[in-house]
This record gives C-alpha cells, structure tokens and sequence, in this order.
C-alpha cells in the first residue's frame, strides 16, 4: 500500500475514482514534472528531448480593465494585446499560456511572430529581438486550480483536472511591467534533489 502511494505521489501511475481502492491504471502520457527556474516552456521541452510547438487560440485587443490595468502600471485608456497560445510538446498539448501586452509598447504586433518556429516561440525572444524589451525579472504567483471544460478540451483531460496555475508580471531591465501572463499546465507531483 506505501509502495503504491509513493507512485501515486510521483505520478508513475493514477488512481481512478470512483473504481475500487485498489485499481490503479498508467497515465495516457507522462505529465511534466514542475518547472522550474524561468518556467519556460519552449525550454522545459527541450530539456526533455521534445520539439516544442504553439498554436494560437485566442488573439485580441481590448482595453485594460482595473486588476491588469494595476499590475501593469497602464495609465487609463491604455489598451492590451491578449494573446492565448496552446502549448503542445510531440505536438501533445502541455499548456496554455494567456499574455497580457501593454499595447503602448508592441506597436504593430502581430501574432505570426508568436508562431514562428524555433525562437520564435518564446514570447521572451520576440520581446527583445522584435521590440526591443529586455526581461530583467519577474514575479510569479503559483497555484494549483482545477480546470474548466474549455481549457480542459484543449488540454485533452477531463474537467476538474488538477493543474498548476501561475500568474507573472514580467518587468524590462528598467523596471516597467512589459507583460502579464497566466499559464496553466499539466505537471506531476515530486521533487528535485540537489
């Protein structure tokens, strides 16, 4: 029974509720383990021997309401490019990743450059080759959520799937917020050591 919740607890295998205590079955893939340092998902990918890919699912201009508005030190009126991006791994889905742009700053942003192969998939890569914003550093806000049907959908799991969640507010190497985010992405329970 330890043994069993110890691989439970790693994620080697799942427990399927509401089936009996003691059947167990294999995920249907190998969920990420929790990323760490710049939580970049074009590199996580890569460190696990996968060739990241994106989709843009959601790509639009709005004005800025009140909450992103104040994490991103927008004057009134200023507006924000929002762009939702499904992050795929072997062409799995892994993420989804919404970016919150202060419009001022990205004049003629267009969401090919997001798609582009290679680097051109980190949004970090396109900020400082195409508009010149170096990212000096960021604050994160991480949580575990469960997700809803749409986001689930896209995702491929069922709904109320645990999921980590995590909020940035990214600042250039002057200071000034240059871009929000919310991803959420399927991960497995650990550790690292060392």
């Amino acid at each position: 029974e330890d043994a069993l919740s110890e691989l439970i607890y790693e994620g080697a295998i799942q427990r399927e509720r509401p089936a009996p205590v003691d059947v167990f079955i294999l995920p249907k893939r190998e969920l990420w383990g929790t990323l760490g340092g710049s939580h970049s998902i074009t590199k996580e990918a890569k460190k696990r021997g996968e060739e990241p890919g994106v989709k843009i699912i959601n790509w639009q201009l709005v004005d800025a309401w009140p909450s992103i508005a104040r994490r991103l030190a927008l004057d009134p009126g200023d507006q924000v490019q929002i762009m939702e991006r499904l992050r795929l791994a072997d062409d799995a889905p892994v993420a989804i990743e919404i970016s919150y742009f202060p419009a001022k700053f990205y004049p003629g942003i267009t969401p090919d450059l997001f798609t582009e192969e290679g680097s051109g998939q980190s949004s970090f890569a396109v900020m400082e080759q195409k508009f010149g914003l170096k990212s000096e550093k960021a604050f994160d806000e991480v949580t575990v959520v469960c997700l809803e049907k749409r986001e689930a959908d896209y995702l491929q799991v069922d709904p109320g799937t645990p999921v980590l969640q995590r909020f940035r507010v990214t600042l250039s190497d002057k200071g000034i917020p240059i871009k929000a985010s919310r991803a959420v992405w399927l991960f497995r329970a650990g550790y690292q050591m060392g």
